[in-house]
């Protein structure tokens, strides 16, 4: 079973409204472990809403998954299995992501790829070898330049007036991990919303995002050590934001005493060597996620620049455990 560190964690909810707190837990969303915390005024009411919104969240999970195939449901699997052969016919949320993908490529000055799926898959199966089988390695240079041959994000043509996606070459291939969860949670807050709520806390594995007046309510998030996952190092408050945090302690396994994590920098092809943990708030959970990927993988000087351009909030821990902050007080 995989250990599962949050780098986030939910302190405190003030609240000056009268309605009660109620809490439910997925353990089957995007492989992770969620929590939804949402203040109303009866029971009966929080678990209908938590059901149904369980269901939708199930249903982009499905969408979105890149390893299994659903006998209801064309997903970024299929859109994978079909490359060079023909555009399949996707949900909309399916359609969105895709194009959620294409501007991230573009607002993170092409740091952010969902075209990288060859380079990933095969870290992937190097990881889950080591982490399941017990057999350690890293991939070759070669097999990662051959595979990086394949990353072009133009290559992804989208036909939203036939709501289809296809992918022109046979060997390339879509991952959206370093958006899915923060188009998920973004989902979930546009749900809640729509059903009344006013105060509320989601957690996709990380990925945290708040509803609240911040005249009223305060939700307090704190961030913990790349080094020590039971120090926490920083705290701040949340109102209608979001904050993501992308670290080299998310899954990973060591090799001739070093780490191999799961972010990929796609001009090495190697785990990104710049930073230990990045945290950006922001009022997306999507942009929180891909702005916090692609600033992990960003030295400090280049990704300094992205947070000014973007107005974003961050806090960055480099390689050396030196600390920086921007927009953060």
């Amino acid at each position: 079973m995989k250990k599962i560190i949050f780098a986030l964690f939910f302190l405190l909810l003030m609240c000056g409204c009268e309605q009660e707190k109620y809490t439910t837990e997925y353990l089957d969303v995007f492989d992770t472990y969620s929590t939804i915390t949402i203040y109303t005024n009866k029971k009966d009411e929080f678990d209908e809403i938590t059901k149904e919104l369980h269901a939708k969240l199930l249903n982009l999970n499905k969408q979105f998954d890149i390893y299994n195939n659903y006998k209801d449901i064309n997903n970024i699997k299929t859109i994978n299995d079909n490359a060079g052969i023909k555009p399949v016919k996707v949900q909309p949320e399916t359609l969105e992501l895709i194009k959620a993908g294409k501007y991230a490529y573009e607002k993170t000055n092409k740091t952010v790829n969902i075209a990288m799926g060859a380079v990933l898959n095969i870290w992937h199966n190097y990881r889950e070898n080591a982490l399941n089988n017990n057999v350690y390695a890293i991939p070759t240079n070669t097999e990662l330049i051959e595979a990086s041959k394949h990353t072009d994000i133009n290559s992804i043509v989208i036909d939203e007036n036939n709501s289809t996606v296809f992918i022109k070459d046979k060997y390339t291939s879509i991952d959206v991990g370093a958006i899915a969860k923060g188009y998920a949670a973004d989902y979930a807050v546009k749900y809640l919303k729509s059903k009344g709520i006013k105060v509320a806390l989601i957690n996709l594995g990380g990925n945290v995002i708040a509803i609240n007046d911040k005249d009223k309510e305060s939700f307090k998030t704190g961030v913990v050590s790349p080094n020590n996952n039971d120090e926490y190092i920083y705290s701040f408050d949340l109102s209608n934001q979001s904050a993501v945090t992308s670290g080299n302690y998310q899954r990973y396994y060591d090799y001739n005493g070093k780490r191999y994590h799961h972010i990929i920098d796609s001009k090495t092809l190697f785990p990104s060597e710049n930073n230990k943990e990045v945290t950006v708030v922001t009022n997306s959970s999507l942009e929180g996620d891909m702005f916090s990927t692609a600033l992990f993988i960003l030295p400090y000087d280049e990704g300094i620049k992205l947070a000014k351009s973007n107005n974003l909030k961050v806090m960055w821990i480099d390689k050396n455990d030196k600390q920086y902050l921007y927009g953060i007080e």
